[in-house]
């Protein structure tokens, strides 16, 4: 990742916290239930994170629904598909074959794979919704080859 890029990113994640900050303290002082989201990106060398996204679902499986419709949405941002409407074309191209996405392997890691494959369905879905339900916490994290790591989470409001 080139320095430029790491500024870009670290600038947008600023910006996100100090949008979303108020919706945060929103939330926590409103009291009552339901269950808290977080979308975040954690810096492992320095200990730091940031807050891209949050939401406040009535019940466990909306905020399932929020973390699965956040997943696809979070690895578009992380590596943009190459027709993103947003960029210029021929800006973002598609990695050469060679690298298949691979989560328990040795290969490195790629965030945005992970966030895209990870769906919550069967007896994933189902243990999270037991767990939100009897009031603990579900945290999805992909980590990156950048010492990053993007986490999806919701925990019970009581």
């Amino acid at each position: 990742m080139d320095f430029t890029a790491l500024c870009l990113g670290a600038l947008i994640m600023t910006v996100s916290a100090a949008l979303t900050g108020f919706a945060v303290v929103a939330a926590r002082t409103s009291g009552g239930t339901g269950v808290w989201c977080e979308a975040t990106v954690l810096d492992a060398g320095t200990h730091r994170e940031w807050l891209l996204d949050c939401h406040r679902a009535r019940n466990p499986r909306h905020a399932l629904r929020w973390i699965r419709a956040q997943a696809p949405r979070l690895a578009d941002r992380i590596d943009p598909p190459p027709d993103a409407p947003w960029a210029a074309p021929g800006t973002i191209r598609p990695y050469e074959p060679g690298e298949p996405y691979d989560p328990g392997g040795v290969g490195p890691a790629d965030a945005a794979a992970v966030l895209r494959h990870r769906a919550l369905e069967g007896i994933a879905h189902r243990e999270a919704l037991r767990v939100l339900e009897d009031g603990g916490l579900h945290v999805l994290t992909a980590p990156d080859g950048d010492g990053l790591r993007y986490r999806l989470s919701a925990r019970a409001l009581r």
